[in-house]
């Protein structure tokens, strides 16, 4: 009986110390950074850390949120310069619960591929992290503005890449997604975020103006370089490319010819508004007389929930000419981003290349090196169909109206 109460004190013993996290900080010895801005000033790298001050380093008041504090700090490496923070600030960085990392615009046209090495192989910072290109300014520039409810300016900006899924004019990608994209070759489109002025409506503050944070859009790479931006609608257009538009809204016109007979009593928009519930878009490429050819197909359901037009949707055929208005403008959306990749970048951001390995994987042996040359002549066919799932609580728009006689056609 002792021999097997030593044994279980011993086996206590060893589970006690196996997991123990003998690499753990306390958290008063540490500065938790929220976001991280990167810039070149020179030849050094410039960061900007945003760090949070804990509750009992703050005077408690009441409706008070967390306080945060900005650290800058250089270096010849990013390691370095995250080292060189410890000359300035008196707490050790801690990067694991950093949620973006913005790239300045010029060092991101210089080329970040060191930087992106150094993120994904520290053990500290989280490959989930996401990363974004601050727009026609540096990092810092962008940091510190809270526009919003969230509690700090980092988690504020984060709050808006998350919300892209809710009109597709922009997206969020990671670091890990990022270095997948790279190591297979293959060009990317980040997030991107700028500073706009808006008109204040808070009669209590002093300035005319405050400074908000807008992420629409997308920062076009070739390899690690920054070549360009794509623009809010050509956002959504990538997104029905590379298939992640979801929840979108596609917001089309139609002619005046299909209410040329309606008798309005409220005034007449220009704009119909799909929110899309669900898309699906599958790409191929087609050998057709000995020369590529890029087949898109996509299928949406989605759901009438703006007319500003005065439709009258109990008609079979005014339905059926709204599918075809709104696929109309989802193929002009795909076009006009294919376009510009095409025509101005001369470079393949949707992955295209791939879906030729796939198919022919000799045909790729071949002219996978010349494939950037190759691409901006590559023809492409697109297909659109739209199946409009619900319509609203009602059929005749309240701006019109219409007589019991016109009600019976329309049965």
């Amino acid at each position: 009986m002792r021999y097997k109460s030593i044994i279980l004190s011993i086996i206590l013993i060893i589970a006690v110390l196996l997991s123990s996290c003998t690499s753990s900080q306390e958290i008063e010895d540490v500065g938790i950074v929220l976001a991280t801005g990167i810039d070149m000033e020179g030849d050094k790298y410039l960061l900007t850390h945003e760090v949070i001050v804990p509750k009992s380093s703050v005077s408690d008041k009441i409706g008070q949120g967390p306080n945060v504090q900005y650290v800058q700090s250089k270096g010849d490496t990013i390691i370095d310069a995250l080292r060189n923070a410890s000359l300035v600030f008196d707490k050790k960085l801690f990067l694991a619960h950093n949620r973006v990392i913005i790239l300045g615009e010029d060092l991101a046209k210089r080329g970040i591929g060191d930087i992106i090495n150094f993120y994904v192989s520290d053990v500290e910072p989280r490959e989930s992290t996401l990363l974004l290109v601050a727009k026609g300014s540096p990092a810092h520039e962008v940091m510190g503005i809270k526009g919003g409810l969230s509690d700090t300016p980092g988690k504020y900006l984060f709050d808006l890449l998350e919300n892209h899924r809710f009109n597709l004019k922009a997206r969020d990608l990671t670091l890990n997604e990022f270095l997948r994209y790279f190591l297979a070759g293959e060009n990317v489109v980040v997030s991107t975020v700028q500073k706009i002025e808006q008109k204040e409506i808070d009669k209590e503050e002093e300035k005319p103006n405050r400074t908000i944070l807008d992420v629409t859009g997308g920062a076009v790479f070739r390899k690690d370089r920054l070549i360009g931006y794509y623009t809010g609608d050509e956002m959504k257009g990538f997104n029905f490319l590379i298939d992640e538009f979801e929840n979108g809204l596609i917001i089309f016109k139609m002619s005046d010819e299909v209410v040329k007979d309606n008798k309005f009593v409220a005034r007449s928009g220009q704009y119909l508004v799909v929110e899309v519930k669900a898309s699906k878009t599958k790409s191929k490429v087609e050998l057709v007389e000995d020369k590529l050819l890029l087949k898109i197909d996509v299928n949406i359901e989605g759901v009438l929930i703006e007319d500003t037009k005065g439709l009258n949707i109990s008609s079979q055929a005014m339905l059926e000419a709204v599918r075809s208005a709104c696929a109309k403008k989802v193929e002009e959306y795909i076009v006009r981003t294919l376009e510009k990749s095409q025509k101005e970048f001369k470079t393949d951001t949707f992955s295209i290349g791939n879906l030729v390995h796939i198919s022919y994987p000799d045909l790729w042996k071949e002219i996978s090196d010349d494939w950037e040359s190759i691409f901006p002549d590559l023809d492409y066919k697109i297909n659109v169909k739209v199946d409009v799932i619900r319509v609203g609580l009602i059929n005749t728009p309240v701006n019109i109206e219409i007589d019991e006689e016109r009600l019976k056609e329309n049965k």
